[in-house]
Parts: C-alpha cells; sequence; structure tokens
C-alpha cells in the first residue's frame, strides 16, 4: 500500500520474545489459552492501529505502517532499540528490607513493587537487602512479531466504535451504540448499561472522548445513560421495608 499516518486499520497480532517463544500478547483467543496467557473478561479479537500514534512499540507500528496487503500473514523481528529499549544497569537499585516492611510489603522475588513513584520488580533479597529492577521487563529483549492487517477503517462510526473499544477490553463493539449529528461534528455514544458504574468509568469517558476528537476531528462528544422504569421496580418498596424494619 502502505499506510500512511492516521490511517486506522484492524489488526490481529501475536507478539513473542524471540529468544524463548514466550507469548507477550495476542487479539487471538485461541492462541492466548494456549499460551496460558487468557485474560478472563476480555474480548479477543483484531485491534485498532493507527499508524504513527505511538501507542504500540515503534517497531511494530513501523511494520504494520509497512504492511503492502490486507489480510496477509506477516512476520518480522524487533531489536530492543525499537521494541522496550536495552537493559540499563543503573535502573537496578538495592534498598533495606525495612522500606518495605514498614509499609506492610513482604519481599519476595518477582513481586511487583512501587518505590519513589517507580514501578518495578524485586530480584533478590539478602542479608536485609532488596533489590529491585526498574527496567522493563522486556528491557534487552527482542522480539517476534506476526500480524495481518484485517481492513483499513473508512466509516466514521465504525472508527469511533473501535476507538471506545480499545480503551475497554471487555467491551463486544456489537453491544455499543454511536451516531453522528450535526454532519458528522458530534459524536453521541451509549455505553451497554452494565458499565455504567465501572470503576473509573468517568475517567475512561473522559480518555476516549480525547481520542475521538483528536482522530475524528469532530466538536463534542456526549454520552448517553438511559434509566428505565423496569429498572427500579421492586426497589422502592425494598427500601421501605428496610427503613421500617
Amino acid at each position: 500500500m502502505p499506510f500512511k499516518a492516521g490511517d486506522m486499520l484492524l489488526v490481529d497480532y501475536a507478539i513473542f520474545v524471540k529468544e524463548t517463544g514466550e507469548l507477550v500478547d495476542t487479539t487471538l483467543e485461541s492462541l492466548a489459552r494456549q499460551h496460558k496467557k487468557y485474560e478472563e473478561g476480555r474480548v479477543y479479537g483484531p485491534e485498532l492501529v493507527i499508524v504513527g500514534e505511538g501507542r504500540f512499540i515503534k517497531g511494530f507500528e513501523e511494520a504494520v505502517a509497512g504492511a503492502e496487503e490486507l489480510n496477509k500473514k506477516y512476520e518480522v523481528e524487533i531489536l530492543p532499540d525499537k521494541a522496550y529499549g536495552e537493559r540499563d544497569p543503573g535502573k537496578v537499585k538495592v534498598f533495606p528490607a525495612r522500606l518495605f516492611l514498614k509499609n506492610n510489603i513482604t519481599p519476595d522475588v518477582g513481586k511487583e513493587v512501587t518505590v519513589n513513584n517507580a514501578v518495578g520488580r524485586i530480584i533478590a533479597v539478602t542479608g536485609g537487602r532488596v533489590t529491585v529492577d526498574f527496567n522493563h521487563p522486556l528491557a534487552g529483549k527482542t522480539l517476534k512479531a506476526e500480524f495481518t492487517v484485517i481492513k483499513k477503517l473508512e466509516d466514521a462510526e465504525e472508527k469511533v466504535r473501535y476507538l471506545v473499544k480499545r480503551r475497554i477490553k471487555t467491551l463486544d463493539v456489537s453491544a455499543l451504540k454511536t451516531s453522528l449529528k450535526d454532519d458528522g461534528k458530534v459524536v453521541e455514544i451509549e455505553l451497554p448499561k452494565d458499565y455504567r458504574l465501572s470503576e473509573n468509568i468517568q475517567i475512561t469517558k473522559y480518555l476516549i472522548s480525547r481520542d475521538i476528537l483528536r482522530w475524528l476531528g469532530v466538536n463534542e462528544v456526549v454520552f448517553l445513560e438511559r434509566y428505565e422504569s423496569a429498572e427500579f421496580r421492586g426497589g422502592e418498596a425494598g427500601e421501605s421495608r428496610e427503613e421500617t424494619a
């Protein structure tokens, strides 16, 4: 083709650590189950990749942008400088064990911890000292990516649905209601009812709105919430009984 910056693509992919064959991430449910990486509740399927956005590692985005055919499987090797970088020995720090114990954290090898707002993994516990590695777990690793560009999105509503989906991985896009108003300048979104009380839903809505405003060039994003009388039948009576008990 190849694709240009800003193109929205649906991509199936699997990313492995080249040396060990460990699966890092995939959009394919069967492969996730095979490698014991299945995420409960996640709705698997092609994922949105926006060319030039920088949401994925550089080597993967470059490979996707350079794909010449839809529905053709590609395999690429991604060196550390275009993945998660080289390992930096300076990011391995030693702390006294009491620092963790006073915060009710048992320092165990492999545990993820946050120290001074930095996230790392404990790699050794010896003699009252705890060694924490603040490098990304995949730093220094060469990766292998297998991917297929399934579709280039052209329809504005379809773009909206997949911009929502990438922020809510448990969402089935077919259950999402969207519409464009005022000659496409206003986007209306109605999430399934199950998400109304989801944790951090307001932050998620903010991020979705920011993405849509950035990539679709609209003026406004509106989230609709619909409440029906059937949802509350019996609720008031139940509350009254509790109040009089």
